[in-house]
Parts: C-alpha cells; sequence; structure tokens
C-alpha cells in the first residue's frame, strides 16, 4: 500500500479544521449582538411602558371617585369659596340697586330688598357655575390625559411583546445554526481522520 499524500493532506486539513475551526462562533456573535440590541431597544421602551401602567392605575382611582356622581358633585362643591370678583359684583349690584332706590323713592321697601337679594343670589350662582364648569373641564382633561399615557403604555407594551417575540425566535435560530456548525465541525474532524487513515493506507 502506497502512502497518499493529497488524501492524507485533505484528511489534516479537515481534521484540523473541525477541531479548531470554531464554527459555530459567527453565530455566537450574532446572538450576542442581537442581544445588545434587545436590551437596547427595550431600555427605550420601559419608560413608556411604565408610564402607561401608572397612568393606568391613576385612571382606575379617578373613575372610582366619579362612580357616583351626586357624590363626586357634592364632594367637589363642598372645596368652592366665592371669589373676590363674585364679592366684588355682588357689592357693585348692590350699590347700584340702593343709588336706584334712593332716587325713585323705593329704597328700604320690601321689593327693593327682594331685587337686591335676588340680584346678589344670581351673582353667586354664576360665580359657583363658573367654577364648577372649570373644574369639570380640568377634571376631564385630566382623564383624557391619563388616557393618552394609557394608549402610549400599550404601544411600548406592545412592541416590547414584539421584541420578545423577536428574541426568541431569533435566539433559536442562531442556537440551531450553531448546533449544526458544532455538529459540522465533529464530522470534519471524523472525516478528517478516517481521511488521513486513508491516506496512510493508500485508499
Amino acid at each position: 500500500m502506497a502512502f497518499n499524500g493529497d488524501m492524507f493532506g485533505s484528511g489534516l486539513g479537515h481534521l484540523l479544521g473541525g477541531l479548531f475551526g470554531h464554527s459555530g462562533k459567527p453565530y455566537h456573535e450574532a446572538q450576542k449582538q442581537y442581544q445588545d440590541y434587545y436590551n437596547r431597544s427595550t431600555g427605550r421602551q420601559q419608560p413608556y411602558d411604565q408610564a402607561g401602567r401608572n397612568a393606568l392605575q391613576q385612571q382606575q382611582e379617578w373613575l372610582d371617585k366619579q362612580k357616583d356622581p351626586s357624590k363626586f358633585i357634592n364632594d367637589t362643591m363642598n372645596q368652592y369659596t366665592e371669589s373676590p370678583y363674585s364679592h366684588y359684583l355682588q357689592q357693585q349690584s348692590l350699590r347700584a340697586g340702593q343709588n336706584e332706590a334712593s332716587s325713585d323713592g323705593t329704597l328700604g321697601s320690601t321689593p327693593m330688598m327682594q331685587q337686591l337679594q335676588q340680584n346678589a343670589a344670581n351673582i353667586s350662582q354664576q360665580g359657583q357655575n363658573d367654577w364648577l364648569n372649570h373644574v369639570l373641564g380640568i377634571n376631564t382633561q385630566y382623564g383624557q390625559g391619563q388616557q393618552n399615557m394609557i394608549n402610549v403604555g400599550q404601544n411600548a407594551a406592545n412592541n416590547l411583546s414584539n421584541l420578545d417575540s423577536q428574541m426568541g425566535s431569533n435566539m433559536a435560530e442562531q442556537q440551531y445554526n450553531k448546533t449544526r456548525a458544532k455538529q459540522q465541525d465533529f464530522w470534519n474532524t471524523i472525516g478528517g481522520g478516517i481521511g488521513m487513515l486513508g491516506g496512510f493506507f493508500g485508499v
């Protein structure tokens, strides 16, 4: 039997390639790069996800306060205090009414007093209505703001779910490729060894 140098050299190349080739390394690097990308991407989304979670809890508390409308309005109105401007308008109305009653000789009469009281009550009621409308408007804007934050959080949560899905799929694919590459290294090693033996025996 003659020594076959070509077969031996080819076998040696495959043997060394199988032992030291590290065919799985590119897939390992790809996994590492994707992990870095995943960490950066989730890091950007998490603050919005957390803001949405907080807003969801705050909106629930906000809605709980309004599930009994009568109680909500009563609790709100208990915070009302007459504004200096409303008080000023009442004083002005009182002076104007007294001046008018004085000029036509009805000052101190029952109809004049009733009219002054009615004017003051109307001004007071208007002040309360204006205040309540402002408060309810701000309350509505607060609720809308919370809903907007919830929507932002939902979008972030969806993005995070997509990233998780992509991460799982990518990692599984890269792990599969890495395992196949290692198996290829193994079979290259076996094949190289057989090739070297074949070179010695001239097979």
